[in-house]
């Protein structure tokens, strides 16, 4: 490109509150020759405003993080009144903004991550200034796939929703699968969306410099530990695959949530608990260790926007079991996996007890070249690349 335009991304989460892959893919803008500037308006209870200090509490700050300028500010949460602070958060995302224009000149392009609720402090952004806006949806809960995927949108939500779809320039969906819930709620937001993947940083998570062992087979599986992520389905697969096979098994669960002291509970009453190991959060380098030790990944979610701990594994070589809960759906293939419906723990007891039967006739090497091929960093990042020159050129 001629000059580099600059694109402010504003995330509805960021690191150290997850948000890992929005911080990847912003560096990934970066080095495609786009300046990418980064506005983080931190959310922060009263309970983690202490633990962290009031010297955390800075209403504006600039540093440059691994080479992107990183906008940081903190809002404080009102307890007991979401609707209020979606208004409070996302003006005073606007506010920040008008600082930060202020000081570096004005954006050629915003990129949004989804809709709650940068989506919508970007629609206000682009009332007062004028500036063009692309939404990415990574929420899982517009799958649409259960009844209390349905009830996570709440009915005040609708209006913040159309006003941010209605006026951003393209709405890009993680994967195909969003785009059931979010037609249910408005009809005519299909001409809006395309569909581009999350992304695998080919440099990251790689395949392990010699040969998996598979005594133990080690299973494994990272995210948060919550309700929908299905992690009660995996306990009681264990407690059948157990009485099944003579095999020794493990599962290795990696991540932090608000069920870890129900889920150990559960595990000891199953009888699975010298089966199971509660590993906390860990970082990238360690998940990849652990992947490259593992005999398998497994994803029992409800519903699921996309899954990109499924390519983060299949990048290591390592076939993956996931249910049908909306983007693993197109994630894994036959060479990659095993498929099962959710909500289903004898299914998921018999695909765990196939794999351990036929681990070795999946391919680590095709696993690896089939997600690079359609997730790697170059492919995606181009189709954005793509995307950005033809709003800027319209």
């Amino acid at each position: 490109m001629d000059k580099p335009y600059r694109i402010l991304i504003i995330p509805s989460w960021y690191p150290p509150d997850g948000g890992y892959f929005f911080k990847e893919h912003s560096e990934a803008i970066q080095r495609m020759g786009w300046q990418a500037d980064v506005l983080v308006n931190r959310v922060v209870g009263v309970r983690k405003l202490i633990q962290a200090g009031l010297s955390a509490f800075r209403r504006y700050s600039v540093q440059n993080e691994n080479g992107l300028r990183v906008i940081r500010s903190v809002y404080l949460k009102i307890p007991g009144s979401e609707k209020r602070n979606i208004r409070n958060w996302a003006a005073r995302t606007k506010r920040i903004y008008r600082k930060y224009e202020k000081q570096f000149g004005k954006p050629d392009l915003i990129l949004a991550h989804s809709v709650t609720w940068a989506g919508y402090a970007a629609s206000l952004i682009r009332e007062s200034h004028h500036i063009p806006y692309v939404v990415v949806e990574h929420r899982s809960f517009f799958v649409w796939s259960t009844e209390k995927a349905r009830r996570m949108v709440k009915p005040y939500y609708l209006p913040f929703f159309e006003k941010a779809y209605r006026d951003c320039s393209r709405l890009v969906l993680v994967s195909e699968s969003l785009l059931t819930g979010l037609k249910a709620l408005m009809p005519w937001i299909e001409e809006k969306t395309m569909v581009i993947p999350n992304m695998i940083r080919e440099e990251m998570f790689l395949p392990p410099s010699e040969p998996r062992k598979a005594d133990p087979f080690i299973f494994i599986w990272a995210g948060r530990l919550e309700h929908v992520k299905g992690l009660d389905l995996l306990l009681k697969a264990a407690q059948s695959l157990k009485t099944r096979t003579s095999t020794v098994f493990s599962i290795r669960l990696a991540g932090r949530g608000s069920l870890r002291s129900e889920l150990e509970q559960m595990a000891e009453n199953l009888d699975v608990s010298e089966r199971v190991q509660f590993l906390g959060r860990l970082s990238r380098e360690d998940m990849q260790k652990d992947m490259q030790e593992a005999n398998c990944f497994v994803l029992p979610t409800r519903y699921e926007a996309f899954g990109a701990v499924l390519i983060e594994a299949m990048s290591t070589g390592l076939p993956v079991i996931a249910t049908r809960s909306g983007g693993p759906d197109t994630i894994v293939t036959e060479q990659s996996g095993l498929l099962i419906d959710t909500d289903n723990a004898g299914q998921l007891a018999d695909a765990m007890e196939q794999m351990i039967r036929h681990h070795q006739e999946y391919s680590p090497e095709k696993i690896r070249a089939l997600t690079l091929e359609r997730y790697g960093q170059t492919n995606v990042m181009e189709q954005y690349n793509k995307l950005f020159l033809q709003l800027l050129e319209e």
